[in-house]
């Protein structure tokens, strides 16, 4: 099976062009998105909208509660499945998102279940993240595993942990590559001018106050969700948390949201850059529909 996935940094246009590929192709979208996945958590995540989600099928978006545990090894699983079926219906399969694991666990067959797991271990240093602070597990993990440490955020805590529990089992957290098969793949990675999505992300960080963000995030907050699980560590959730109490402003929250909005995608292009197989494209010179048409074509 051929699938078509579309990459990129947040705020790249991933959604609308591929909501344009599904239309052109008779396809179905299959996100590859870490924050999509959880439920009652829309305009923090940018989720499309329900108007897109009818108009074309999606996959793997509201499936985990948002005090949950969702990994790549789960994703993984249920990706597969949603593939099948998308196969089973003779559609196209449609990866879109922006979350680096979950596409290499994907599309390139990380044997993400042979990786080491020591459940005490893991207790061990999520009670010493609760204790001394997101970041300085973070910068444990930094002086054992710089490449792992890189790749994410020091407040998304369950990551850091995981990778932290696999480098002190085996040494180094970034150099498990097993795979069990790579799906055939066509990569399209959204590559607009830094400039430009500093601006979009400002954009989109705004609309988002404009849709009801606070008001979203006090109905979490409400239902007893921790600022610091996960789900919530999405860009924005702990900002709008923290306005809520009372601690920032509203400007301040719009800005430190926009901040790290800005260095994740900075991280997302230094994960997909080492991918050789994605095709990059300026969506501002290049019509990135075109250019999925003429690989097709090939």
């Amino acid at each position: 099976m051929r699938v078509l996935a579309i990459v990129g940094p947040t705020a790249s246009g991933k959604t609308t062009l591929a909501l344009g590929a599904a239309t052109l192709l008779q396809g179905e979208i299959l996100s590859a998105d870490s924050r999509l996945v959880y439920r009652r958590m829309d305009i923090g995540t940018a989720k499309p909208t329900a108007g897109q989600r009818r108009a074309v099928p999606h996959h793997l978006i509201d499936v985990a509660d948002p005090g949950e545990r969702y990994d790549a090894a789960r994703y993984q699983r249920e990706a597969r499945a949603a593939l099948a079926e998308i196969e089973r219906r003779g559609r196209v399969p449609i990866v879109a998102g922006g979350t680096g694991l979950y596409v290499r666990a994907l599309l390139d067959g990380l044997a993400l279940d042979a990786l080491p797991t020591h459940a005490p271990l893991r207790a061990a240093l999520e009670a010493r993240a609760t204790e001394h602070g997101d970041v300085a597990l973070h910068q444990e993990l930094a002086s054992r595993d710089p490449a792992a440490a890189a790749r994410v955020h020091p407040h998304n805590v369950r990551r850091v942990v995981r990778y932290l529990e696999i480098a002190m089992l085996t040494g180094s957290a970034s150099g498990h590559q097993a795979r069990r098969g790579c799906l055939e793949t066509i990569r399209i990675g959204l590559c607009p001018p830094r400039p430009l999505l500093r601006r979009e992300i400002e954009s989109r960080v705004r609309g988002m106050v404009e849709r009801g963000v606070l008001e979203e995030t006090a109905t979490l907050l409400a239902d007893g969700l921790d600022p610091r699980l996960p789900s919530m560590s999405a860009h924005g959730y702990i900002h709008w948390a923290a306005h809520l109490r009372g601690e920032i402003d509203l400007g301040d929250a719009i800005a430190a949201t926009a901040k790290d909005t800005s260095a994740y995608a900075r991280r997302q292009m230094t994960w997909f850059r080492r991918d050789q197989e994605v095709r990059w494209v300026d969506p501002t010179t290049v019509d990135p529909l075109e250019m999925i048409r003429e690989a097709l074509a090939k």
